[in-house]
Parts: C-alpha cells; structure tokens; sequence
C-alpha cells in the first residue's frame, strides 16, 4: 500500500510539473546541441554565442538571442549558412521530476537550443588579378595591362578548426614579392587573447608619386624598382565579449625609394632621403552589432582607430585620429536605409603627400568619382542608401556530387538601391590643379547590388557627380580572393 502511494504522488508531482512547465513564460537553456561541423570546434562556435547552457530566457528573449548568435557565426565568415532553432527538453522534465525537484523548476520550460552549420572550403589554391588602379572602373577605363598583379599562393582557413588562417601570396606584375600571415592564435583557454603575425617584401617599377587633375600620376622605369618595401607586424586583440574588440598593432616598415621618384616630388614622404624605417602603433577599438558585416541591412558599427608612424631617427612623425560609424535600418520587409560616416584628423611634424591619401582610396569612396582621387590630411566622408530588395536571398541546389558538396548550393540577393554620398576633405598642400579638396563634394546615383555566398557583392551603378560628368561605374568586393 505504502509503495503504491508513493506512485501515486510521484505520478502527481510529474503531471503538475509537466502542466506547469507548459504553461510557463520562461525557458532554460538544458543543452546546446552543435550539429554539421566536421572541422570547426564546438567552443569556436560557442564563443560567438550570446547566451550558454542552464540560462533561462522569456521565450521572446530566446528567439532575439538566437538571431544573434545566428548573425555572430555567419561573421566569422566560417559558415555558408547558419540554422539555429529550439525544442522541448522532456527529458529534462522526466529526470527533474524523478529526482522529486518538481518545485524548483516548475517556473520554466526546458528546451534543446540546435546550432546547425554548413561549413565553408577552407583551403583556397590562390590564382588572382589585382587592379592596381583601385576599383575596377578606373581599370576599365584605362585598360592598362600593365597595372595588374598577378597573384598566386594558397589560403588556408580555419587550421585545425581553430579558425587559424595562414595566407601566402607571390606577386608578380605591377607589383613583385610576397606577402605571408597567420592569424588568430588564441593564448588564453577562453578565447578573448589572439595574435597574429604578418611580413612582406614587395617592390614596383611603377608607382604613386602624386596627383594632378584629381587623377593619380604613375611614374614608371622599366630597368630599377622605384619602391623596395619590407614590413612585418604583429596584431594583438582582446575581445571579452562578442561585440567589442581591443586590438594593438606594432609594426616596421624598411621602404627604399628610386631617385625619381623624390625629383617629382620632394614632399612624397617627409624627407629626402631614398630610405626610411618607419616604425608604428596602432590601438583600434571596434563595437559590432551588424546583422551581416558584408553586406548589413540593420544594426550599427563603431570603430575608433588611433595610429602613429616615427622615423628611426624621429626626423619624420605622423599620427592620425580616424571614426567609423555606420547605422543601418530596416524600414519595413523590403525597404532598408545606411548611413556611414567615415572621419579623421591627423597632425605631422613634415608634409608627407603619401599618408594624406583619402577619397578613391581603400573604402573610403564616393559613388561618381571611381576615376578620381582627393588627397588631404582632414577628412570627412559620408555615404547614404535606400536599398530596396528585388529578391530576397535564395538558395540554389547546382549539383549532388559529395566532393563538392561545400559549392553545392548557391545563395544570391539582388538590391536595388539609390546613393546620395558627400564628402569634404581639407588640404593646405593642395597642387593647383587639384580643385576637389577643400570644396564640398557630392555624388549621387542608382544602382544594383548582388550579394552572394563567399563574401562577393557585386555591383554596377549609374552615378552623376558634382562636375557634371556622369557614366556607369562597376565594382566587387571579394574578400576570400
């Protein structure tokens, strides 16, 4: 009899928990089920989640959460896709309530949170064109084969899945050498202490000595390299959440000028002699929020960089305060606005024409003015969109064969979008002929945007700039290649 009450009222203890715990508004976190990743390591994938095992959550808090995470691992550029869900854990209901707990969780439910991920190749045999001209428009206008390097090597992601990279690359064209990095070695059991290192020798016959017309002037001789350069660096970061990083660079740079190139112009780096080592330091600190960093659609980013650049013997100094702010919004299902704003100051104790390098230059562009360049050492750049999405992002199953499983689905989102950017960049050692600095500088235009898988966005554009000049102007982004 006694044995059979206590079935009795272990049976009602399991029955009022399980009632209870359906009828809970709050969910803990029993397990994180890891599924797909046949190279990476589960706490790779867990550090870039928001939330860990034995957490408890309002379901509406569970779901945001997940939305994270799932945004977090699609920017560690390790995944093709990201699938995150959650489901009942009764096992957890069973086993709390044989273990006559039923109280202390009858406040919650019990779920299984599922990571499930695609995994991206890792190794990449290198074979690349590079436009020297910096953006392909401006290659395509010019049409000159002499201003390609080509490049070949190899790069390997994700050693160990560690997320290590090791990169290799020899050049040869517009640009000779090599360059070899490796990246993201963790010296701390939780992950928020990585180093990486990087060294390259380059030399070209053909150079950027100075610009004239708001257009680059290369100077070229077909028998002496013009610029010798050996660099190497080393790159700590400390990252103790996910959306904040610290990172400090040290790096040296041994740079050898041709005499021609000072006899264009003397002003080209701070001082007349043919050799320079250059020594620098720069603290970078960065808050990520962005839903996907290639190509966002809400979500802001905040980067603050802090550089300084000293001669051995001091006789040149540089040093430069740079902000990067960007906000993007989703208006409604298809409608989505950007804002980035791009800005620095610097302070030298000598002119030196090759740091002041700003508009047509790395991203800091300004749609109609792909044949141009503005120089100056002050800047402020701010780049507006309205993207409409033509076709949400679709994926495309193009083939079964088990060896190329990781190319077997292809995803694509095409934008169109309408850019209105503008620009002022102050220079007091403005040429003449260059009249775009110190003015106001607007660009506006229409456009299409496809954003596919590996990090590739490309786009074309029909843009009218403050000259009056108008055309259409091509770009890509490919980041892997």
């Amino acid at each position: 009899m006694k044995e059979m009450i206590n079935r009795i009222q272990w049976s009602i203890s399991l029955a009022l928990m399980i009632c209870w715990n359906l009828n809970a508004s709050d969910i803990r976190i029993t397990e994180i089920l890891i599924l797909g990743n046949k190279i990476t390591k589960d706490f790779i994938i867990l550090r870039e989640l928001p939330f860990s095992a034995g957490e408890i959550f309002t379901e509406e808090a569970l779901i945001k959460h997940l939305q994270v995470a799932t945004e977090n691992l699609n920017n560690t550029s390790l995944f093709n896709y990201v699938y995150t869900d959650y489901l009942p854990d009764i096992s957890a209901v069973i086993s709390e309530a044989d273990g006559m707990n039923a109280l202390d969780y009858a406040g919650y439910k019990s779920c299984i949170v599922t990571i499930r991920v695609e995994e991206r190749w890792y190794l990449w045999p290198q074979l690349s064109i590079k436009f020297e001209d910096r953006n392909l428009s401006n290659w395509l206008h010019e049409k000159d084969f002499s201003r390609l390097t080509i490049g070949a090597g190899v790069w390997l992601d994700n050693i160990w899945g560690l997320r290590h990279t090791l990169s290799n690359f020899n050049y040869l064209g517009f640009q000779k050498g090599f360059r070899l990095s490796y990246s993201n070695i963790a010296i701390d059991k939780k992950r928020t202490q990585m180093l990486s290192f990087h060294v390259a020798s380059l030399y070209k016959k053909t150079i950027n000595v100075i610009s004239e017309n708001d257009k680059v002037i290369y100077v070229k001789d077909p028998d002496n390299y013009l610029d010798r350069t050996f660099e190497g660096d080393i790159n700590y970061s400390y990252r103790p959440g996910i959306r904040n990083t610290h990172r400090v660079n040290v790096g040296f740079q041994r740079i050898h000028l041709g005499d021609t190139v000072l006899k264009i112009n003397p002003h080209y780096w701070g001082t007349d002699k043919l050799t320079n080592n250059l020594f620098k330091v720069t603290y970078t600190f960065s808050h990520e929020h962005r839903d996907y960093a290639v190509y966002p659609t809400k979500g802001y980013f905040t980067n603050t960089e802090v550089k300084t650049i000293a001669a051995d013997d001091f006789h040149f100094f540089y040093g430069s305060l740079i902000l990067r702010l960007q906000y993007y919004k989703d208006l409604s299902t298809r409608w989505f606005w950007s804002s980035r704003l791009n800005a620095g100051v610097t302070f030298r104790n000598k002119q030196a024409n090759f740091l002041d390098r700003n508009v047509g230059y790395d991203e800091k562009n300004i749609i109609g003015y792909d044949y141009y360049v503005i120089d100056g050492p002050h800047f402020a750049i701010l780049n507006n969109d309205i993207r409409f999405c033509l076709m949400p992002k679709r994926i495309f199953n193009v083939g079964s064969w088990d060896k190329l499983r990781k190319f077997s689905k292809i995803h694509f989102a095409l934008y169109a979008k309408l850019s209105y950017d503008m620009a002022y960049i102050n220079d007091k050692y403005r040429q003449p002929s260059n009249t775009l600095a110190n003015t106001y500088i607007w660009g506006s235009g229409i456009g299409l945007d496809l954003a596919t898988y590996y990090d590739i966005v490309l786009n074309c554009s029909y843009a009218i700039n403050k000259i009056g000049e108008r055309g259409l102007f091509f770009g890509i982004k490919a980041p892997i290649f």
